[in-house]
């Protein structure tokens, strides 16, 4: 199972505040969350399939802190909190939140992977890419 960040980066990231006794727990979570949002990214990996470029590796690493220090924040480590933009108990009325936007996953996160180009609404072909999402290769 491939980790982005260590408890180190998390606490440079989001503040000492943020990590306790089971950040490496929550790490490893947050990675996997982080993976689940990349089935169409196009990047180059190692044998571990961690990522070989600088940017790609930076980018990961800051949206799996981010994922963590969000459900510090919201007490909410499953994201059901965003899946609906209205609630309501009384007569049962819920609402669901925009479809187009990941409600699992921090939003600091989705900006971090959608700038570093990994995170796109369409899938992206390593060939043609898309003004504003990546670099030639």
């Amino acid at each position: 199972m491939r980790v982005y960040a260590t408890v180190d980066e998390l606490r440079d990231y989001a503040g000492a505040h943020v990590v306790t006794d089971d950040s490496p727990r929550r790490l490893a979570r947050a990675s996997e969350l982080v993976d689940s949002h990349l089935l169409a990214a196009v990047y180059e990996v190692d044998a571990q399939r961690y990522p070989t470029g600088a940017e790609e590796r930076d980018a990961l690493r800051r949206a799996t802190c981010a994922v963590v220090e969000w459900w510090h924040e919201t007490g909410d480590p499953v994201g059901a909190a965003g899946q609906y933009s209205e609630s309501q108990i009384g007569t049962v009325r819920l609402k669901r939140a925009d479809p187009a936007v990941p409600s699992d996953i921090a939003p600091n996160a989705v900006r971090i992977l959608t700038t570093a180009g990994l995170l796109a609404q369409y899938p992206l072909a390593p060939d043609r890419w898309v003004t504003g999402y990546g670099k030639p290769q």
